[in-house]
C-alpha cells in the first residue's frame, strides 16, 4: 500500500496512520502531498485519517501547506470522514492559530491519542 512518495501509511484496523516522509517540501510537493492524502480517501476507501505533523515541523511554506490540509480535511468529510492532526509542535500549531485554524482541527498528541479520538467519532 505505501508506494506514495510523499507519505508513509500504516493502518490500526480502519485508521489510517500517516507520517510525511520528508519535513522539507516545496510549493509543487505540498501539491503532491494533498493529492496523495485525498487519494487515500478516495482510492483506498479511508474515511478515518491521523496525521502526523511531527516529531520534526514541517519546513514549508504554510499558506500552502494549511490550504491544502482544509482541502483535505474537506474532502474527507465529503466523504463523511475525519482528520485528526497529532504531534503538532508549537511552531507548526503558532502557523494554524495565526490563520484561525486552530478551531478547524482536532490536535491530539500522539496516533495512539488520535486512534482514541476516532471511537469519540463513530
Amino acid at each position: 500500500m505505501d508506494s506514495y512518495r510523499h507519505i508513509t501509511v500504516t493502518r490500526q484496523e480502519d485508521i489510517f496512520c500517516v507520517r510525511l516522509k520528508h519535513s522539507r517540501m516545496e510549493e509543487n510537493e505540498i501539491q503532491q502531498l494533498g493529492d496523495e492524502l485525498v487519494s487515500l480517501c478516495t482510492e483506498q476507501g479511508c474515511l478515518k485519517l491521523a496525521l502526523s505533523l511531527g516529531p520534526e515541523p514541517p519546513y514549508c511554506l504554510y499558506s500552502v501547506f494549511l490550504a491544502k490540509l482544509v482541502a483535505v480535511r474537506n474532502a474527507l468529510r465529503r466523504a463523511g470522514g475525519h482528520m485528526v492532526l497529532c504531534e503538532v509542535g508549537p511552531h507548526t500549531y503558532s502557523a494554524f492559530e495565526a490563520c484561525m485554524l486552530h478551531r478547524e482541527f482536532t490536535f491530539v498528541p500522539t496516533f495512539s491519542a488520535a486512534i482514541a479520538s476516532f471511537a469519540l467519532h463513530d
